[in-house]
């Protein structure tokens, strides 16, 4: 379906976009996302594929930014409204994974603090938002290429996903929180604290972010926030990208892929090594130690 001939790109943009910030924010999204697939790969963290998915998104929706900045291109611009919409919805997957994996290692087997349960009750919300979002974002693409206006309907379904979404995800810190506490009163199977400072960084950036597109999406589609290309780069654009940076400093593989690290208590071992050798010669040439025969020798090593 053609768009309304009057379309401009300061129409369904509502603003003057700047090709400047659009660029940068292109090229930096690109290269965080392939350090963090580098990263991914080295450390065989399948789980961590997911932030890659999410960066490949974040760099698809700003080269459709990029097209429909250039020139009036509407299927451009709803494809950019999508990616970058529902994008960091799937970010979100990668800490869930990673609390439950927490709670695996600190071995916690409560009905809801449990492995399974808590990767896949925030798992599994998280895929309905994103539905729910998918479905509003459809509508409001139907709307703009019968009329270059987004439909009410369909912004009051994806504010309803996004609004879901935040209220679990806060819920989410809170657990994430508790399962931090939990390890505190534990002297063994503690996990790497950096951990927990990714987890809680990201998932406060990531909440930021949410909270901006329900209260954009909440005041209307001609509201100050959507008409103010600033908001976009500071509260969307820059939470996700600082969080794309979180992940690629304190990436979750280097952690959970170092078993040493996390599943030795720490405590005190002791290792019977059997030498079998026939002889051992001393650095003095006075000192002299049994030539046959084995012997037992006991190592103490602090882990």
């Amino acid at each position: 379906m053609a768009p309304p001939k009057d379309l401009t790109v300061e129409k369904y943009f509502q603003y003057k976009p700047s090709l400047a910030l659009n660029i940068i924010a292109l090229v930096l999204f690109f290269l965080v996302t392939v350090v963090i697939a580098i990263q991914t790969i080295k450390y065989r963290s399948r789980f961590m594929w997911v932030v890659v998915f999410t960066g490949c998104l974040e760099v698809a929706g700003y080269v459709c930014h990029l097209v429909a900045t250039e020139r009036v291109n509407l299927t451009a611009y709803i494809c950019n409204l999508v990616f970058i919409i529902m994008a960091p919805n799937f970010l979100a997957l990668a800490n869930y994974v990673c609390v439950g994996k927490v709670a695996e290692q600190l071995h916690l087997t409560g009905r809801f603090l449990n492995t399974k349960t808590i990767a896949s009750f925030f798992f599994i919300i998280d895929i309905i938002c994103i539905g729910v979002q998918g479905a509003g974002s459809a509508i409001i693409s139907s709307t703009l290429q019968k009329n270059g206006k987004a439909s009410t309907a369909g912004s009051n379904i994806v504010l309803i996903g996004l609004a879901i979404q935040l209220l679990f995800f806060a819920t989410f810190s809170v657990v994430t929180a508790y399962v931090y506490h939990l390890q505190r009163t534990k002297t063994s199977n503690r996990v790497p604290f950096p951990i927990y400072v990714s987890l809680l960084a990201t998932t406060l950036l990531i909440t930021m972010r949410n909270a901006y597109r329900v209260v954009e999406i909440a005041v209307g589609w001609g509201g100050y926030l959507n008409t103010h290309e600033k908001y976009f780069y500071c509260l969307d654009a820059l939470p996700i990208f600082v969080a794309f940076c979180i992940y690629s400093v304190l990436h979750f593989g280097k952690y959970f892929d170092a078993p040493l690290a996390l599943s030795l208590p720490e405590t005190t071992k002791q290792i019977v090594v059997n030498d079998s050798s026939n002889s051992v010669k001393a650095p003095s040439s006075k000192a002299t130690v049994p030539s046959q025969g084995q012997k037992n020798v006991a190592i103490s090593s602090l882990v």
